[in-house]
This record gives C-alpha cells, structure tokens and sequence, in this order.
C-alpha cells in the first residue's frame, strides 16, 4: 500500500513538473522578436512610446501561472475575457500580432490633441474594415501595409466624423519611422522619447529605457535641459517619506501640492529650487476660501524647503491665508495638521509640520527622489470620506501597487553639453514581481473595461 503511495506521488511530482515545463516551452516557443519596428510618425509628433507587448506577456503570463499564482488576478481576467466574449461578439477580430511592439504617440491638429496606438497586424485589410466595431464617437482606425493604427482624441473641442478622417489620413500617409530597441539583456519593456516638451517643464527632449529584473523596475537615459540650474540649497531635510530635491526651474511645484496655498504670491511664482519630503495627505475640515473636496480640505503632509529667485518675506506667506487657519509665532492650523513657517535665508524659507526636520545642505546635487512611494498617497483623518477614497477602485489599484514597492531612487546628473543622465530604480517587496503588480494595477484601473 505504502509502495502505491508513493507510486502515485511520484507520478504526481512528475507529471506536474512535465506540464510547467510543457507551457513554459509553449510560452516560448515563439522566440523574442529583437527587430525593430517601423511605424508611420508624423513629424510633429512630441513624443512616442514604444512597448514590448511580447516581453511583457510571457514574462507576466510565467509569473501569474509559477510565481504568484495569483488565483484572483487569473478570474479578474477571466471575467474581463467572458464579459468581451458575451457582449461583443458581434465585434470581428483585428489580428493584432502581439510579438511586435506595441507604440504610441501624440499629434495635434487645429488645437485639439489626439493619442495615436500603433500596432502590427496580421491582416491589414480586415483591421481597416474591422476597427470601427471598436471604436466611439471620437476615435478611428485604419491599416496600411501590416501597421494597424487606432486614433483617440484627447483634448481640445469635438472633432467631427470628416476631421477624425483626415487625421487618420496624415498619419497613415507619414513617413514611417524606425525605432531601435535596446539589446535583449537589458529586459527593455518601455522606451519613452520626448522633444519639443511644454514650456513650464523646462526640457527640451527625453529620451528614457524602462527596464525590468527580478524585484526591480529600472530607469536610464538623458534629459536634455537647456536652462542653467538654479543655484544649490543651503538646506535640506531629513526625509520619512518620498524626498525630493530638485535645482530645475519648472515654473512651480506640482498642483498637488500647492493646489491649497494662496494664489499669486512671490513664494510660489518665483520658485528656483526646492526640497519636499511627502507623507501623504490629511482631510481637514474646509476653511473659508480654501479649495473644498467633498467638504473636506485635502492638506499635504509634508515639509517644504523653497529657495525663491528674489528676496521673499515668510511673513507675508503667512500673512496670506485666511484669519482662521493663522497661528501665533507664523503657524498655521488645518485641525489636526499644523504648519510651522521659517526663514532661512533672505529668498529662502521653510513650511511644513516638523522645522526639526531642516537640515543644512552642502550637496550639488541636480535632481533626486528617493524614499518610499507608499507614503506619497497615504490619507490620513479616519473619516467615512477616507474609508470611500482609499477603497475606490483607482486609489486602491495604486495604493496597492505603491505597498508592493520597497522604495525608490531616480538621479539626474550632469553629461554633455545641456544634456543629463538619468538613472533610477523601484525596488520591490521580497516575492513581488514588478510587472504582475503593474498589470494589477493597470486592471484595477479599468484601462481594459469594456
């Protein structure tokens, strides 16, 4: 009896381990595609974005099935195929041939913007008669040679039937462009190039290779910026959360962050550098003419180094918000969040929750974030608002995917010329594979929701 037993797990051993290595040997059989893709781009184009779908899907579909073995994420999937099967399937296939890249780029047209998708297809004829099924009002599609283009307006007013047309027309009539992919080694997923980039951010052209290890998600490449940076902090922070430090003049932080101060103010329009070190945001009850979000006052946990290009009076800052919120000693009050304000320097000055935390600098560093991304979205005031935010779908699909990283570390040094390197990586938990988070987190998104 006890031989049959063992017989049996054997044969059990052995039969699994046969089937893992028959649909990794299926997976791929299909060798890596390394040729380069060619893709009609309209010379006007600010940026492009080149995708290695195949890379991407045989490394997730081996981590979903051997790694993770992640039973929800495969029904999420499984319910995302169904309800397309069910409910479209009046819809004609496309052919799309997912060993090629996948890219996409912008283009606008009498000040509306439009996302144009670049794919390969198998079947150039049935994609250009096919496509329609798939598209909305403000979206078209056609082929030429085996290039299956879809094209999504993004911005401006609506573009008619006739305009869409025409739009269509000049990409599949630009001249085709070849994209060079990186040596198979480096685990290239994503190639992002930039040129020609709006005014407030400073650069003139990026040019940047999204790669992939084990537990990492890695970042090089140059940034072209022809300004000259501003000149070096005296002070800095010691970090708890997500640090950044930057001497690019961008014109003003990110909205996030000064979406409640006061408007107009030498402190926030005359910026040169800074330093922010960012623990996530606190709903406050509103005040007065302050910005209002479901009744609520979004106020950033953080402490904010700022070095202004001009003299500017702390004071004066303070003096700026509304009577409620002012503090003796240049504090502000936001309920449970409070701010202390300092001067540090003639045009340099300090805002956040803990001054200890203000360091002196005498670094030359350009740029940097480091620290740890789940910080940057916590929420805190354990209010029925909170609960609803930190459970909807979006904010929860990035939450988690924030939680399943360790921490993160991007550089920008000098090179050649008006030229910087960057250089960076996310590290990820023990047993998190960097991009099965991000197809989580893409899914929990809704991007593929019919």
């Amino acid at each position: 009896m006890q031989i049959k037993k063992r017989i049996y797990a054997a044969f059990l051993v052995v039969l699994l381990t046969a089937s893992s290595l028959l649909i990794f040997i299926c997976i791929n059989l299909l060798s890596n595609n390394h040729s380069n893709p060619f893709v009609p781009i309209p010379k006007d184009s600010r940026w492009v974005v080149r995708m290695d779908a195949e890379s991407f899907v045989k490394t997730e579909i081996y981590h979903t099935l051997f790694t993770e073995k992640d039973d929800a994420f495969i029904q999420q999937v499984r319910d995302l195929i169904e309800r397309a099967s069910n409910s479209n399937s009046d819809k004609k296939p496309l052919f799309i041939d997912f060993q090629e890249d996948i890219v996409l780029y912008n283009i606008e047209r009498n000040n509306k913007g439009f996302l144009v998708i670049a794919v390969q297809t198998l079947n150039g004829p049935a994609f250009s008669r096919n496509i329609a099924d798939y598209c909305r009002i403000n979206q078209t599609g056609g082929a030429k040679d085996r290039c299956g283009i879809y094209v999504h307006q993004v911005k401006g007013e609506k573009a008619s039937t006739s305009e869409l047309k025409t739009v269509l027309n000049d990409v599949l009539n630009a001249p085709f462009r070849e994209l060079h992919k990186a040596v198979p080694e480096k685990n290239e997923f994503i190639a992002v190039n930039w040129k020609n980039t709006p005014g407030e951010s400073g650069f003139s052209a990026a040019d940047v290779s999204i790669q992939y290890q084990n537990s990492e998600i890695n970042l090089e490449g140059t940034l072209t910026y022809p300004k000259k940076p501003a000149p070096a902090l005296r002070f800095g922070l010691n970090p708890k959360g997500v640090y950044i430090y930057s001497r690019l003049q961008v014109g003003s932080l990110p909205d996030t962050l000064l979406q409640f101060f006061p408007k107009d103010l030498p402190h926030f329009t005359d910026i040169e550098a800074y330093a922010v070190d960012l623990n996530g945001t606190a709903l406050e009850d509103s005040k007065d003419s302050l910005p209002n979000f479901y009744g609520y006052l979004p106020v950033p946990v953080m402490n904010l180094v700022v070095q202004t290009k001009s003299d500017c009076k702390v004071e004066e800052l303070w003096k700026a918000f509304p009577a409620s919120a002012r503090r003796e000693n240049l504090r502000l009050s936001f309920g449970e969040i409070s701010f202390q304000l300092k001067q540090l320097a003639p045009n340099c000055y300090f805002i956040g929750v803990d001054p200890k935390a203000v360091v002196p600098y005498s670094g030359n560093d350009i740029f940097f974030v480091k620290g740890k991304l789940e910080k940057a979205t916590q929420i805190y005031g354990g209010t029925f608002v909170t609960a609803i935010i930190e459970n909807s779908g979006p904010v929860k699909a990035i939450n988690d995917f924030l939680k399943s990283t360790r921490s993160i570390r991007i550089d920008l040094k000098p090179g050649k010329g008006n030229q910087y390197v960057v250089n960076g990586n996310i590290q990820f938990r023990e047993k998190r594979q960097p991009l099965h988070e991000l197809s989580k987190m893409v899914f929990g998104l809704g991007v593929f929701e019919l």
